[in-house]
């Protein structure tokens, strides 16, 4: 029993250095909750199936799309765009913030990941604003991260 959890110990330890130390790490994702506005999503587009989710320090990044394919695809919105990414010993915290236009006023899509980098737990939110900037709808995925090797 003590040698069992002297290996459990070992291996967190290494994922949670792994997750630590990187500048850039990817990560494979099993999805074990979907849910839409707060309930669970009638049709299930990413529960039991695998996303990437890219982990990205030296742009201050984290999401399902790395950072320069993301800003290759969207180069008309990287100025229409604000991000906040915070980082602390257990947690990464990532809010993404797209506007309609330039000046910021007007906000369409946002989303909020949070990942547990000792368990390797995934929050992904994103929110479809209304004219107002009001949240007309919801989407949430939750699930289990595994570093890709």
């Amino acid at each position: 029993m003590k040698y069992n959890s002297i290996i459990i110990s070992m291996i967190l330890y290494t994922f949670f250095f792994d997750v630590q130390s990187e500048e850039y790490l990817t990560m494979k994702c099993d999805i074990t909750e979907e849910l839409e506005n707060n309930h669970p999503a009638k049709s299930k587009n990413y529960v039991e199936k695998k996303i990437s989710i890219f982990i990205d320090r030296v742009n201050l990044w984290l999401s399902d799309i790395p950072y320069h394919k993301w800003k290759n695809e969207n180069k008309e919105s990287v100025e229409k765009i604000e991000k906040k990414f915070e980082e602390t010993e257990k947690i990464i915290f990532f809010n993404f913030y797209e506007f309609s236009e330039n000046n910021k006023e007007r906000l369409e899509i946002s989303f909020k990941i949070t990942f547990e980098k000792l368990g390797g737990f995934l929050n992904f939110i994103k929110f479809y604003h209304d004219h107002n900037n009001k949240v007309y709808f919801s989407s949430e995925i939750r699930g289990q991260c595994f570093e890709e090797k």
